[in-house]
């Protein structure tokens, strides 16, 4: 009874699914990358509860851009971590 993976009756050669594997792995790595370096550069925008506009986020220490994380920001202008507030009406998001 041949192992399936062999070069033999019917099943596809090993190389093959390596080469499959391998381009698998390198297709997630550049999605990876995508997202890590390109879209996160783009601005977030939100809905605001209060003023109902799609708006980025600022911070409300000093009303700068942030660099956004998960559910707080860093300020552009201090350095410091801060919460994110709406740029128009300058509530929180």
């Amino acid at each position: 009874m041949p192992i399936p993976l062999e070069n033999g009756d019917g099943g596809p050669p090993c190389w093959v699914l390596l080469v499959a594997i391998v381009a698998l792995l390198i297709a997630l790595l550049l999605l990876w990358a995508y997202q890590r370096y390109i879209a996160s550069k783009k601005a977030v925008h939100h809905l605001c509860d209060y003023c109902g506009h799609m708006v980025t986020a600022v911070s409300d220490c000093h009303h700068a851009m942030v660099r956004e994380r998960f559910l707080h920001g860093v300020c552009l202008e201090c350095k410091k971590e801060c919460k994110l507030v709406c740029a128009r009406c300058k509530r929180p998001l």
